[in-house]
């Protein structure tokens, strides 16, 4: 059910898309009548995925994306990566993909073993190119480091929470739902610190896997607001198309429902450097926060 749907007189809006009566609608019309729905859903993450085309309503068209995050786009797709910052110090960077299959979760798991994840006083987690996509890989990928089996909710408008998230030995579970198991080849220092990164095109499953992070002893969040796609799309298939509706909201284990925005503890907006993360102010900022006793 749309989360959104106490806002919508629905026998008006019907009246409104078929006040012609059409049985035969141009793209052109189809389109502007499928965005006038989202609209006054006042859903702006939904969409409709329409021969090649994602018909939305955008209410933040004067929105900018800073330079830095854009160069980091050109040429091949982000991909996960990872580095040694310094002796005990690691570095994944997590993109977003819409990739849900059980090898991309395994991949992004065994990506962060490969750093000698139990000789590791402090990782950060570089969320600021994840634009979005499945919650499949980063919930499952980075399991071991949430701390806490429990990692996160979903909630409704009201801020009710609904189904709990949570990861048990490699398996993410959606409720009582199993939606992906990873092999966990590694354990984390129990004691390790942990700084994610955010940005201002950080979205929708990315914002969900920074919730997961929320609540986590030992953790803190550096750089900007997020995009604010906190809604949770359940998605119908409808023929060779997909509908996505925005369902709920995400809420931290704790239970704070994220309506908007995720924010960070430590603002920094410029000083990105995805080329050398030594001339990167906000992995060099995360860096001196994990090394401080």
């Amino acid at each position: 059910y749309p989360v959104y749907k106490s806002r919508v007189d629905w026998t008006a809006l019907e009246d409104e898309v078929l006040r012609w009566n059409d049985t035969i609608l141009s793209t052109d019309d189809f389109v502007q009548r499928l965005k006038q729905i989202f609209q006054a859903m006042g859903d702006t993450h939904g969409a409709f995925y329409f021969n090649g085309r994602r018909i939305r309503f955008n209410n933040n068209s004067d929105f900018k994306v800073r330079p830095s995050l854009i160069k980091a786009f050109e040429g091949n797709k982000p991909e996960v990566r990872t580095a040694i910052l310094e002796s005990g110090y690691g570095y994944i960077s997590v993109p977003g993909t819409s990739k849900n299959d059980q090898r991309t979760c395994q991949q992004l798991q065994d990506s962060l073993c490969s750093l000698g994840l139990k000789d590791l006083k402090g990782i950060v987690i570089d969320l600021r190119l994840n634009e979005g996509g499945s919650v499949y890989p980063g919930f499952s990928g980075l399991n071991q480091l949430f701390g806490s089996k429990l990692v996160a909710y979903s909630a409704n408008l009201d801020g009710a929470l609904q189904s709990a998230w949570s990861v048990r030995k490699g398996t993410f579970l959606q409720g009582d739902r199993k939606a992906v198991t990873v092999t966990n080849r590694c354990k984390p220092n129990k004691d390790i610190k942990i700084a994610v990164l955010i940005s201002q095109i950080t979205t929708s499953s990315g914002e969900m896997l920074a919730v997961a992070f929320k609540g986590r002893e030992k953790t803190i969040f550096i750089g900007e607001k997020t995009y604010g796609f906190t809604t949770i799309n359940s998605e119908f298939k409808i023929g060779k198309h997909y509908l996505g509706i925005a369902s709920g909201f995400i809420a931290d284990r704790n239970g704070k429902v994220y309506f908007d925005q995720v924010e960070p503890d430590i603002e920094i907006i410029e000083g990105d450097n995805f080329t050398d993360l030594r001339e990167d102010s906000k992995v060099q900022a995360a860096l001196q926060w994990l090394k401080e006793e």
